[in-house]
């Protein structure tokens, strides 16, 4: 499917086009409240605090002030406490989030932005190209580590994913709800062919509740990843994207901090959008998709975070119940994740850039000479030992 552009001023809730003008990169919540509205519920406002202390004062604080609270939540292996607050009648998002900055200077306060999936659904003559781009071999590739997802809630008992060894925790508070794009995504990191001894975390953040039943709120990623952190797994695949959440960068820096590598795709809002977020995020690997002529997905997004290319156009997925043809930067995200995860010398790394510079030194490059822009330091390549059947 070709997304369309759409011209200045319009806005959506999932997905933001430009046209020929180039847009500013937003480094703030004020900045993009001027242009996006991408809010899964635009009465909250999610705040972090590291200690129980600043919680008490600001949970009285802000009662006093008008603000109910919804949830207070502890994000032990994060070392952060996150508080949901409903906003009181006539105050804004900007509003409220400088009342929270000034009761407690230490808080970081954001609007509860949502994630949306990054994937597109088509059929075109068969063709399963993917595998062998990146040098893939047929019989899949052994784990080195434990992996996790962040995602729509995977269907355990499709036959293609029926032997693979899944973990699985709801965030949703709401009935769960299987997803066929988690299911997708799960069927490319562990499915038959792919990562074999591999044990695989499933976030599921997308709940019955959710727009479309497509995007996950802030919190529910916040309390997926501070999850998988207590669960000892470092390497963690996002294919959702959405606006700059200070709330979520924090988050991500702390993980970071402590080892985690995130691979996240750039997102599908086309060439002219604003950065997308967990991609664009400097402790993220973000990953944009191509076809198999090696040229850049029609939709994804551009810019100087773009870290490498994997393919994500027409990608053929059988979950064991719709086999089907994938396009979007969410597809190329897991052929990045699960090549990290199946050689040892990248899975025990716990620095992002070392990982991007392993990487990179052996990527082929595409476009403008050196990394750019749109393909980043190019397609990425498995590395000789996974091509050896084991």
């Amino acid at each position: 499917m070709q997304l369309q552009s759409i011209c200045a001023g319009l806005i959506t809730l999932l997905t933001i086009t430009g046209c020929s003008q180039q847009l500013p990169i937003a480094s703030s919540s004020s900045e993009l409240l001027a242009v996006n509205q991408n809010v899964t519920d635009d009465t909250n406002v999610i705040v972090l605090v590291s200690s129980n202390q600043a919680a008490n004062r600001l949970m009285i604080n802000a009662a006093r002030r008008g603000y109910q609270l919804n949830s207070k939540t502890g994000l032990s292996s994060l070392n952060l406490i996150m508080l949901d607050f409903e906003r009181p009648i006539g105050v804004n998002g900007t509003i409220a989030i400088n009342d929270m900055k000034t009761m407690e200077p230490s808080a970081t306060a954001e609007l509860d932005h949502h994630y949306t999936i990054q994937a597109e659904e088509n059929m075109p003559s068969p063709r399963q190209y993917a595998s062998t781009m990146i040098n893939w071999p047929e019989h899949g590739c052994s784990a080195k580590v434990n992996i996790g997802m962040i995602d729509g809630l995977v269907d355990q008992k499709t036959e293609r994913l029926r032997s693979a060894m899944i973990t699985t925790r709801d965030f949703t508070n709401s009935k769960p709800l299987v997803s066929a794009h988690g299911t997708a995504i799960a069927d490319l990191l562990v499915g038959p062919g792919r990562l074999k001894d591999a044990h695989l975390y499933s976030a599921s953040v997308i709940g019955a509740g959710s727009k479309n039943n497509s995007s996950a709120g802030v919190s529910e990623v916040i309390e997926a990843v501070d999850w998988l952190l207590s669960s000892n797994v470092m390497l963690v695949n996002i294919s959702l994207a959405g606006p700059y959440n200070a709330a979520l960068d924090r988050v991500v820096k702390g993980a970071a901090a402590q080892g985690m590598i995130i691979v996240a795709a750039v997102g599908n809002d086309g060439p002219n959008a604003l950065p997308r977020y967990p991609a664009a995020f400097e402790d993220v690997i973000a990953v944009t998709a191509i076809d198999s002529a090696h040229a850049v997905f029609a939709a994804a997004g551009r810019g100087h975070h773009v870290d490498f290319s994997a393919p994500g156009v027409d990608v053929f997925v059988d979950d064991g119940q719709s086999p089907r043809y994938l396009s979007g930067t969410s597809v190329s995200a897991p052929f990045v994740t699960a090549l990290i995860a199946s050689d040892s010398k990248l899975a025990t790394l716990d620095a992002v850039d070392s990982v991007r510079s392993r990487m990179a030194s052996r990527a082929t490059d595409l476009g403008a000479s050196g990394r750019d822009p749109v393909f980043g330091a190019g397609l990425v390549r498995v590395h000789e030992q996974c091509t050896v059947k084991s």
